[in-house]
């Protein structure tokens, strides 16, 4: 795991949250939860991260539901705040609920998550944003350790057959996400050129 990789995540998630605005009450493809309960979600995940990151230990805090615009403001600013802190990246082992864990574990799980819940708020309001096909494909080829088949539920249905050929969908398909059909890739000139 590079911060390269961690760095590229974010940067997702925040390109995700862009003009989210204020109703936080769609659904979205995480099982019986609406954009709300998913901004707090991912909120807690940053939290965590930044904890990891900043002094080599995480700690589990409860989730806080804010409500539209300032929920998506909290996100966006916590997100900034994490590329920060990632210029103080340190390859140190990390203590997760008092266990040791390589920082590159860390990073991979923290990628992993903040990737794939960036899809889950993109695809409610602009399915266009697909995951980066490079950082997907990153992604995809450390899945399976983090993610293996047995033991995955509740977090992550099994994994769901396609026949795509993008590394993005690959990769939710892997994880049990269902790709709506109008959330499939689009032609790649018309995605973000930054990515």
């Amino acid at each position: 795991m590079t911060r390269d990789l961690f760095d590229r995540s974010v940067l997702y998630l925040l390109c995700a949250l862009q003009g989210l605005g204020s109703d936080l009450t769609r659904p979205t493809p995480c099982r019986g939860w609406d954009l709300s309960k998913l901004l707090a979600h991912v909120d807690e995940s940053i939290a965590a991260l930044r904890e990891g990151v900043a002094g080599g230990r995480i700690c589990a805090a409860p989730a806080i539901r804010r409500p539209g615009a300032t929920a998506v403001a909290h996100v966006q600013a916590a997100a900034t705040g994490l590329l920060g802190d990632l210029t103080h990246y340190s390859p140190n082992p990390v203590l997760v609920s008092g266990t040791p864990l390589s920082a590159q574990t860390v990073g991979a799980a923290g990628a992993l998550e903040l990737t794939v819940h960036a899809w889950d708020i993109a695809v409610v309001h602009t399915p266009s944003v697909q995951i980066p096909d490079e950082l997907a494909g990153d992604l995809l080829t450390i899945a399976p350790q983090l993610v293996p088949i047995a033991g995955r539920d509740p977090l992550f249905g099994p994994p769901v057959p396609t026949c795509t050929t993008t590394p993005g969908e690959q990769l939710l398909a892997y994880l049990g996400r269902k790709i709506p059909v109008h959330a499939r890739a689009a032609d790649p000139a018309a995605l973000p050129s930054a990515w």
